[in-house]
């Protein structure tokens, strides 16, 4: 009886971790989802989702891609995280009806599998500056060898790779599978894991094969820093936090004791970070300068040269901060033009707005200090008045506090000589 217990015990303990190892050993995919704009924030994203499919032992990482682009900087240190990552990655333009334009389109060559979602579309990868396709070679080829170098790793079409740079070209899923620029469509996530089961992937670190078959799909959890970033670095939202910043400051400035230059040291700070520092410096200086000239003269009497020269210098630093962002963009021209719709009213209507501001607290600063005329003649002392003490007197139909080195007795009359801060000097009439 005591021979089988031991080996009912034993059979339940092998069967028990044989589950346990099964469960351990269940392959995971890791789901990272990059929506909107490429910028800081995406980078910080990828590279978290890296180190964490590392760790875990995830079979693959696949990034869902649906943007319009981003940032030069950005897109290409999210590459760099893409070949470097020891976990295959796997680039999938979703969902249906989707797009990954421009950066998009660079991240996703960059991967070492491409699937893309029906009806989805990927190309437009010109780099932009100022809403205008930058044709300097020095740029487009570049980023042309580039996107070649990402080609002839994952054995792709380099010829029409690279045509998404030189000559815009846009893709359907059709077209780019017919074209070798990715490997694979699928409707679904599911559908995805199952055609690129067992597929040979090339990558920096070796040829690896994928094992996706009926693997769990985990979504990649964004960590508060990345989320708190994704709204900073929206471009919208970085230039308005530069632009009210720095009015926000010269307000400050130029009327210290309201905190306004504190507001507007932070919504600069925010607005840099927001943008990785990556800023247009000569527009910044101009706006810095003119700022300077505007403030100098606010403390100067009249509206001269120093000012209109500083506002001068501010409207020509905020046109060019707005219309030429620093270096080229890789981002879709009509979204562009959109940030640009929404920007340069809002950036008018604060300028407005903190004008006036200005403008009246310069006028309140530049009033001469008024002489408060005291009333003089002879009055009726409403209280008893002693030396040292002070009293309520009547002169010319007004109540004055007064004082008298004489005693002077409720209701005498009294005649005014002098005036010491709010106070009547008098003495008997």
């Amino acid at each position: 009886m005591k021979l089988l217990r031991v080996l009912l015990l034993l059979t339940f303990l092998l069967f028990w971790n044989g589950s346990l190892t099964a469960a351990q050993q269940e392959p995971k995919v890791l789901w990272v989802e990059i929506r909107d704009i490429i910028s800081s924030a995406t980078v910080d994203q990828v590279a978290g989702a890296v180190e964490e499919a590392k760790n875990r032992e995830y079979v693959a990482i696949v990034l869902a891609l649906n943007t319009p682009g981003g940032l030069v900087d950005s897109t290409f240190k999210i590459t760099e995280e893409i070949q470097n990552s020891p976990v295959p990655v796997i680039g999938f333009v979703y969902p249906s009806g989707g797009q990954a334009l421009s950066a998009g389109t660079y991240i996703l060559m960059a991967t070492d599998l491409a699937a893309m979602a029906p009806f989805s579309r990927i190309g437009s990868a010109q780099p932009v500056s100022g809403g205008v396709p930058v044709n300097d070679t020095k740029f487009v080829n570049a980023f042309a060898k580039q996107m070649e170098s990402f080609a002839k790793l994952h054995n792709r079409n380099s010829t029409q790779v690279i045509r998404f740079i030189t000559h815009n070209d846009n893709l359907l899923p059709e077209e780019a599978i017919s074209r070798h620029v990715i490997e694979t469509v699928a409707s679904s996530p599911e559908e995805l894991l199952l055609n690129v089961d067992g597929v040979k992937v090339t990558t920096l670190n070796g040829e690896k094969t994928l094992q996706t078959k009926g693997a769990a799909i985990v979504k990649f959890a964004d960590s508060p820093r990345v989320l708190v970033v994704k709204v900073f670095s929206d471009p919208i939202v970085s230039n308005l936090l530069v632009g009210l910043g720095l009015f926000a400051l010269i307000l400050g400035l130029s009327t210290p004791g309201w905190g306004a230059e504190i507001l507007g040291v932070v919504m600069l700070l925010l607005g840099l970070l927001g943008q990785g520092f990556n800023v247009n410096y000569a527009a910044l200086a101009l706006m810095g300068i003119g700022a300077a000239l505007l403030i100098y003269e606010l403390y100067t009497p009249g509206l001269g040269i120093l000012g209109v020269g500083g506002i001068v210098l501010l409207g020509l630093g905020t046109s060019f901060f707005i219309t030429q962002p620093p270096g080229p963009l890789l981002i879709n021209p009509g979204y562009f033009q959109s940030f640009l719709q929404v920007l340069i009213p809002s950036y008018a209507l604060a300028a407005a707005f903190f004008g006036i501001l200005i403008y009246k607290f310069s006028q309140v600063r530049r009033m001469k200090p008024r002489i408060e005329k005291y009333p003089s003649g002879i009055g009726r002392a409403v209280d008893n008045l002693e030396p040292g003490k002070e009293g309520y007197v009547n002169v010319e139909g007004e109540y004055w506090k007064a004082k008298s080195s004489s005693a002077i007795k409720s209701g005498e009359h009294v005649k005014v000589v002098g005036k010491e801060g709010g106070v009547l000097i008098v003495e008997p009439a």
